[in-house]
């Protein structure tokens, strides 16, 4: 095995495994009020979907997207989820789906779920899933702004319009004093890494994901801001010419190969870094960055102190 981390999250659109999300943006289903059903909602994928009533039997397949189903009320309601959903705790047992290198179709239809939750899964998958009569969405955010779309556009599916604008309210509240306290600092040059278990070709976050969008919430600018995807593998000399005066760990909780500040200062040529030879190398849990549920907001704080603290003393 190259790596476990490609079963939890990146192996989808680092190495291919699926086709980036749809251009299209995507649309709020109501433009005031919680909505009536039948509703019509558009995910992340450009796709239209509508559900006659509220979701009963409910799979995810990503555990940025469990969180939100507990966080909206909707636990009861879900049958399974892929391994990977940790939190909260009361999932666990139902934490059971293996979705490398693809979910298994046939189980998935035995479950008959009136709604599938998926973050990466190909367009292949979809029109599987479309043939079958299971109602299914993609939500793969963009941006922190989209993030926060997608877990009212999930509040619409299940019947939680008021709590999921609650959340959303709290979140969008909490950045905007993030985005108060750091727009006129100076921008910190960041490397983010997803995933350095080659650490001669880590992954790095690129601009286009939500968890790359972080970076410059939390007033850094991301040194891979020019990566095509919202992640890519680069070189060890790539790093060291861009020089990142901060470097983010999101890979210090892989369950392979975790990477701590002692590795990253012992990868040969890594010493001329500006932040391993200052000491800026921060690990941060990849729970908090990489899923796009309501504790997104956590990982954003969290990034904004340790690439600012003098703000946030």
């Amino acid at each position: 095995m190259r790596m476990l981390r490609v079963l939890a999250f990146l192996a989808a659109f680092v190495i291919g495994a699926c086709a980036p999300t749809s251009a299209i943006a995507p649309q709020s289903p109501t433009t005031s009020g919680a909505p009536q059903f039948p509703v019509t909602v558009r995910d992340d994928a450009g796709r239209t979907v509508t559900f006659a009533a509220p979701p009963q039997r409910i799979v995810s397949l990503t555990p940025g997207h469990t969180e939100t189903l507990y966080a909206l009320g909707a636990g009861p309601r879900v049958l399974v989820t892929d391994k990977f959903s940790d939190y909260p705790a009361e999932n666990q047992p139902k934490a059971k789906l293996t979705t490398y290198p693809k979910p298994n179709l046939e189980e998935l239809v035995s479950l008959q779920p009136d709604l599938v939750l998926v973050l990466v899964e190909g367009d292949d998958f979809l029109r599987q899933m479309d043939d079958r009569h299971i109602p299914t969405l993609r939500l793969f955010p963009k941006t922190f702004e989209a993030a926060l779309h997608d877990i009212e556009l999930v509040g619409d599916v299940i019947g939680a319009h008021d709590r999921a604008r609650q959340i959303t309210a709290d979140m969008g509240t909490r950045s905007q004093a993030v985005r108060a306290k750091t727009q006129s600092a100076k921008s910190v040059p960041v490397f983010y890494e997803l995933d350095g278990s080659d650490p001669t070709k880590p992954f790095a976050a690129g601009p286009s994901g939500f968890f790359g969008d972080l970076v410059p919430l939390a007033g850094g600018t991301n040194v891979f801001a020019d990566l095509a995807r919202p992640s890519g593998q680069v070189s060890t000399e790539q790093v060291v010419a861009r020089d990142p005066e901060i470097i983010i760990l999101g890979d210090a909780d892989l369950p392979y190969m975790p990477q701590t500040p002692e590795m990253v200062k012992a990868r040969p040529g890594w010493g001329q870094i500006t932040a391993v030879r200052t000491g800026r190398v921060y690990p941060l849990s990849s729970s908090l960055l990489e899923r796009p549920g309501p504790r997104l907001i956590e990982g954003l704080e969290q990034l904004a102190k340790l690439l600012h603290p003098e703000l946030f003393k």
